[in-house]
């Protein structure tokens, strides 16, 4: 027989998205419990460069300047670059708007530590195995190790990132045909390990780019996508996830600094297919955040930065639905959407270049001889400036004009 308890919130997942909903609406006065089916932080699939803004949305979750100092990496450029060496742009982030290299087990645990002192029930090794909502409520057959549990709850919140069971229960997940890629993501010790700020990497081969991000501890991230039939293809020949990312190192034209042979300081994880869509982001009892309300490249440094402004969104929003205001819910939706409209539309565009690479090739040695072009690309990406200004036919004639 089941325990059977009952809460206002139930968020499935503990990532940033969950942990800082779960402390925004617990700090509100709600009742909140999260599970989480690891039963401790550790080094999975994930983004870590993210946008100067996601410095002050930790700030804004109650982080001191020396939390946020032991947790971010400044990183005052990202330079992006041909695997060849013969095309390279530098996008700068000068003091105080520099992006961040981000120590994401460490943050995910001071996030869950802080919905724990805000009063939410947070419940480690605990894996959610059904979901049901609706107008009138719903609840989670959750697996504990003490055994099955039926939550009743109002409200399920899906903060299960891109292969969300709520998105999924909620039948909302759309398929994606396109563009289908894969990600391989790990830490290795910097070769050379500077305290200040540092430059990331982001380097173009064929049919496949790599992201370079130097993070806490003297530890460098290193993010690979590729087609995920390219993926496929080398693991059937019995490469390891280590072997494929030395091969694509094998291709840059300073062997990544030295990075083939550093140590790795995790077990590099893998994540396909990438891209993930939903038709709507929330709906009757219940709602997405983070990953888990859509997901297309790393490229822009995006992943972080939106979890962050959905849980503020959508704390709001449950909010008010709890005080009786049934637009709430499909407001949010209305409003994540309307938010990163342009954003998304940047992450497409990028990526039907990044896998064209005479297009690539062409877009790339303009934008090294355009400073304009390149501060807006910048601000752009880092959501410093609206990212409107991308899609506007305006800045790409200026960008691809001969």
């Amino acid at each position: 027989m089941s325990a059977e308890h009952q809460v206002e919130v139930a968020i499935v997942g503990g990532g940033p998205a969950g942990a800082a909903l779960a402390s925004r609406l617990a700090q509100a006065g709600h009742e909140v419990a999260l599970f989480e089916r690891l039963p401790r932080p550790r080094w999975r699939a994930s983004g870590v460069y993210s946008s100067p803004l996601t410095r002050r949305r930790l700030r804004d979750l109650g982080l001191s300047p020396d939390v946020l100092s032991a947790l971010i990496r400044p990183i005052d450029a990202m330079v992006v670059e041909t695997a060849d060496g013969t095309l390279r742009a530098r996008l700068d982030y000068a003091a105080p708007a520099q992006a961040c290299g981000i120590d994401r087990v460490r943050l995910e645990e001071v996030l869950l530590e802080r919905a724990r002192a805000a009063g939410a029930q947070v419940h480690e090794a605990a894996t959610v195995r059904q979901a049901r909502f609706g107008d009138r409520g719903g609840g989670l057959l959750v697996s504990t190790p003490h055994g099955p549990a039926w939550w009743r709850t109002r409200l399920v919140v899906g903060a299960d990132g891109p292969s969300s069971l709520v998105a999924r229960s909620a039948g909302v997940v759309l398929a994606t045909r396109q563009l289908r890629r894969a990600a391989l993501t790990g830490h290795r010790r910097e070769p050379s390990t500077r305290a200040d700020a540092a430059e990331a990497r982001m380097i173009l081969g064929s049919g496949w780019y790599l992201g370079l991000a130097p993070v806490p501890a003297g530890r460098v991230n290193l993010g690979l996508v590729l087609g995920e039939g390219g993926l496929r293809a080398q693991l059937a020949r019995g490469l390891t996830l280590d072997a494929i990312v030395d091969r694509a190192l094998a291709q840059v034209h300073d062997a990544g600094n030295g990075l083939p042979s550093a140590e790795p300081t995790d077990e590099m994880q893998a994540h396909l297919p990438l891209a993930h869509r939903v038709s709507r982001a929330a709906g009757p009892g219940f709602v997405l955040v983070g990953d888990a309300a859509g997901f297309i490249d790393p490229l822009s440094g995006e992943g972080l930065h939106r979890a962050l402004v959905s849980a503020e969104l959508a704390e709001r929003a449950i909010d008010r639905w709890s005080k009786g205001q049934q637009s709430a819910l499909g407001d949010y939706d209305r409003r994540l959407r309307a938010r990163f409209r342009s954003k998304d539309v940047v992450s497409w565009l990028l990526q039907l270049f990044l896998f064209q690479p005479a297009l690539a090739r062409y877009a790339l040695a303009r934008l090294e001889r355009r400073p304009l072009a390149r501060r807006t690309l910048a601000d752009g990406l880092a959501d410093l400036v609206p990212a409107s200004r991308l899609v506007d036919p305006r800045f790409h004639l200026r960008l691809l004009a001969p």
